[in-house]
């Protein structure tokens, strides 16, 4: 089976001040290994790569102390067998630290006595006695330790998470990579993977304690086996749609935001919390990362809503590749169509890369 390909589609990101980023193309292959044993019957394994950007802006007065990652599927067949970077440990202090104690002891002992006999005469006596002794002790001492990132699973091996510390050798600003094996079915051609990334520290010079969030992201990856035509038609479609839904959106912002708020009165009233508007804010992170099937909202404008099924419909073709579906896609000037079957045989793992990938 050939190599498989991650195709990213970018999500949410936040106006706050540290910005992520993620490559849109993400390539996968599949992982033949002896190192981690097999928790599903009937399994195989494939090597995921994320190469995460963070930018921090020159206006930026505060300062990032952490940043956290977490990747999570989004079907019941998938979990992570293996990640990579693992938990990691640094020092300021190159090498080990070396101490010497020097003590100085001392003893001392004085006697002193008196006799004396009749008819003869007296005799007194007197002794001191006192001994210096000095001790050198060398030793070599491991430096302390502290965090730089610490790694593992989450919500029963359904995902993985990330967090970085910032050092004077680690900084958080630019790329880095993270890798994933994910376990997943012989007959699985695809899936959507779900990536959270949140930087924390401070938003003014003034130093402080009390950290808070100083920017997010969150983005939706669609998966495909490369060589497999349909599932990356699909995956090339859900990117479309998604682009398509988002750039609708956002033509008929002002009028869904008069629809919100008709009135001065109506906008005051939801300052207050007396008021809530039919159509939510955040409505259309709500529909792109929803995993609830839903109805679009029927105060939404016509085209806003046909962009959502169409989106929806997309989205249902890409998470049941995960089970292996076959789909076929019927494109038409103003509907994307779905036909679903499942698939009388499936691609088989390789032994290629006989050892993990992960160091």
């Amino acid at each position: 089976m050939g190599s498989m390909i991650f195709v990213l589609i970018a999500g949410f990101s936040s106006l706050a001040t540290v910005s992520f980023d993620v490559q849109p193309i993400v390539p996968a292959t599949p992982v033949a290994t002896s190192m981690v044993q097999p928790q599903l019957p009937g399994s195989r394994f494939v090597q995921v790569r994320l190469d995460i950007n963070s930018m921090v802006p020159p206006e930026f007065r505060g300062e990032v102390v952490e940043s956290v990652v977490q990747v999570s599927t989004r079907s019941d067949w998938v979990q992570v067998a293996d990640y990579w970077p693992k938990t990691e440990l640094a020092t300021d202090i190159q090498g080990s630290m070396e101490f010497a104690q020097n003590m100085d002891q001392q003893r001392e002992a004085a006697i002193q006595g008196a006799a004396g006999y009749l008819g003869i005469g007296s005799a007194k006596g007197h002794a001191f006695f006192q001994e210096n002794l000095k001790l050198n002790v060398q030793y070599n001492q491991q430096p302390p330790m502290h965090l730089l990132t610490a790694a593992g699973t989450m919500d029963r091996r359904s995902g993985a998470y990330f967090k970085m510390k910032s050092t004077p050798q680690a900084v958080l600003e630019g790329a880095r990579t993270f890798e994933l094996m994910l376990e997943v079915p012989q007959s699985w051609r695809g899936d959507i993977l779900e990536v959270r990334m949140n930087a924390y520290g401070t938003k003014a010079q003034k130093k402080s304690s009390k950290h808070q969030g100083v920017g997010e992201g969150r983005f939706l990856i669609a998966v495909y086996a490369d060589g497999d035509v349909e599932a990356a038609e699909m995956a090339m479609r859900f990117v479309q749609q998604q682009s398509h839904l988002r750039e609708v959106a956002d033509r008929f912002a002002k009028e869904v935001d008069r629809t919100m708020f008709p009135s001065p009165i109506h906008k005051l009233g939801r300052a207050l919390d007396i008021y809530e508007p039919r159509i939510p804010r955040n409505y259309l992170d709500q529909w792109i990362f929803g995993r609830e099937a839903q109805q679009p909202i029927a105060q939404l404008p016509v085209d806003v809503r046909v962009a959502m099924l169409d989106y929806s419909e997309m989205k249902l073709g890409m998470e049941l590749l995960a089970s292996g579906g076959i789909i076929s896609i019927a494109q038409r000037p103003t509907h994307v169509s779905l036909k679903i079957a499942m698939p009388e045989t499936y691609p088989e793992a390789t032994a290629e890369n006989s050892e993990s990938v992960f160091r």
